[in-house]
């Protein structure tokens, strides 16, 4: 089957939101699902993977960086290079409630991705994260607007859970009209401030996996 934006827009975007997300404690990379927070001020990281989808070998480097208190700006940058495809994102993300080691807090990011195929695509996305002694939930709520089309809404929900040194995640998200994608990962850290992770997941009976690290500064 062949690979394009328009057929895999939702789990590329919420890759990208996830991608351009922070995590202070918990969430980022690996998750697709996004959290409720902000890198602080100052701070940024860069994350890098493979991601095998549809018979396709795709590549994402993503930047983020904490502008100013409760918000930071990113972009991401993929390409399918079995079908030569580009797709990129930038977006501003808010923290709108401070975010808490044992409680509940709110965020949002509001972006625009692109792709050769398909054009522009602005998406929103409200952001509601609870983190708890035993892991932490994550849920969000937005909608796309593809160039030419009506608008479609997105969702995920996700649980994340440390285990010694190592963090891991089941998520489920989709996009209207869409099959959803069920997935599972693994994170850990190897050196100080280098991270190595994974993903392996299941969308319309197909199988999804990535393999990652990020950066943080």
């Amino acid at each position: 089957m062949r690979f394009t934006f328009a057929r895999h827009r939702a789990p590329l975007l919420l890759a990208f939101a996830a991608a351009l997300s922070a995590g202070s404690c918990l969430a980022g990379r690996p998750l697709t699902v996004d959290d409720a927070n902000v890198n602080d001020v100052g701070a940024g990281h860069v994350e890098a993977w493979y991601e095998r989808a549809a018979g396709a070998n795709n590549w994402t480097v993503a930047p983020a960086y904490g502008l100013t208190e409760g918000v930071e700006i990113a972009a991401a940058l993929a390409r399918d290079s079995s079908n030569h495809v580009t797709s990129s994102a930038l977006q501003a993300k808010f923290r709108i409630t401070e975010s808490r080691k044992d409680g509940c807090n709110f965020g949002a990011t509001l972006g625009l991705a692109h792709a050769d195929a398909s054009g522009n695509t602005p998406y929103l996305n409200g952001i509601f994260t609870c983190n708890m002694e035993g892991g932490a939930a994550h849920l969000n709520l937005g909608a796309n607007r593809p160039s030419g089309n009506a608008t479609l809404r997105t969702w995920g929900m996700a649980y994340e859970r440390e285990h010694g040194a190592f963090t891991a995640h089941v998520e489920y998200f989709g996009e209207q009209h869409s099959a959803p994608t069920a997935q599972i990962g693994l994170r850990t850290e190897v050196v100080k401030n280098i991270q190595l992770d994974g993903t392996f997941g299941r969308s319309a009976g197909e199988s999804i996996y990535s393999l990652g690290m990020k950066f943080m500064f």
